[in-house]
């Protein structure tokens, strides 16, 4: 029983480290830009899942000429 803790518990500290280690990359990722656009998002094929998500602002036009509105989904 106490190996399989000590198992689970270096587990989590190498996944724990793992994330800490990407954190910074993952905010330079262009999908994190502070100047990026909330739009509420509807699926082609499937306009019942609506996803909020936030794109490049050069992006918004395409997204609203298919259907998709400026704002979140759940305003």
């Amino acid at each position: 029983m106490n190996r399989n803790l000590t198992i689970a518990a270096i587990a989590m500290v190498a996944v724990i480290m793992g994330m800490s280690a990407f954190a910074p990359a993952m905010a330079d990722r262009p999908g994190n830009n502070e100047d990026n656009v909330t739009i509420c998002h509807f699926p082609p094929g499937n306009p019942a899942n609506s996803q909020t998500i936030r794109v490049e602002p050069d992006s918004v036009a395409d997204h609203l000429a298919h259907g998709d509105l400026l704002g979140s989904c759940e305003a």
